[in-house]
């Protein structure tokens, strides 16, 4: 089974903001290909926030002759486009990736996507939580923590030991183990990566949205009924 970690580090709250990638492909549970590289971030993105060079260790000084994120997919696209796409926290990443696409005027690529996160809760609950680095520590993973190649290998291997703890060959037999949905990302549109329990949530919260929407026009409806008859509503 083939699939490509991918983990973005950002110089401030933006999602345009990107200034380092880790991609690391793997077939078979091991790593085959691994890229890293800093990213320049557009300038309208603002300056680097302490709190972020804090936790990555990347100033600004540091990506001034860096690539812009257009020249980085050039050598990284065949990673993605039309593959497996697995992040730690894949509403983050994947949504960075389709900032930087759409910023950049380049197409959309289709491809799927599961986040180890939810993966990693479902399989060991047990863990105190399910942060990247509580998850390598408590797999044995090594983990340079906040270097995005690093934090791309470990969360690959992370799905790769999800396979193998449920015995799946592909990731149609682990979604199916853990009644997952994968997320997808197409020039359509991105749909989020979910949890059976996540979608029977949404499910409830949207009938009872609607119900409330019944309930308030009924309600609206009856007070102009009301006033053209000349009696004031209750």
């Amino acid at each position: 089974m083939k699939f490509t970690a991918i983990d973005f580090e950002t110089a401030n709250a933006s999602m345009l903001s990107a200034c380092s990638v880790g991609i690391v492909v793997f077939e078979d549970g091991a790593p085959v290909r691994e890229l890293h590289t800093l990213i320049r971030p557009p300038e309208e993105c603002g300056k680097f926030n302490w709190y972020n060079v804090r936790i990555h260790g990347i100033k600004a000084n540091m990506v001034k002759t860096a690539p812009t994120f257009d020249e980085v997919w050039a050598q990284i696209s065949d990673c993605i486009d039309g593959q497996l796409v697995v992040c730690h926290n894949a509403a983050f990443d994947t949504v960075v990736l389709c900032r930087l696409l759409e910023y950049y005027h380049i197409a959309i690529p289709t491809f799927d996507y599961v986040c180890t996160v939810k993966i990693s809760q479902l399989l060991w609950p047990e863990m105190e939580n399910h942060k990247l680095d509580t998850v390598c520590r408590d797999l044995r993973i090594g983990l340079n923590h906040h270097e995005a190649l690093s934090d791309a290998r470990a969360c690959g291997l992370i799905f790769a030991e999800a396979l193998k703890s449920q015995h799946c060959d592909d990731l149609t037999d682990l979604l199916e183990a853990l009644e997952m949905r994968a997320g997808r990302v197409s020039p359509q549109g991105r749909q989020s990566c979910s949890t059976s329990e996540e979608v029977r949530r949404k499910m409830i919260s949207e009938k009872k949205k609607q119900a409330s929407r019944r309930k308030y026009f009924a309600r609206r409806h009856a007070a102009a009924g009301a006033t053209e008859k000349g009696e004031h509503p209750s």
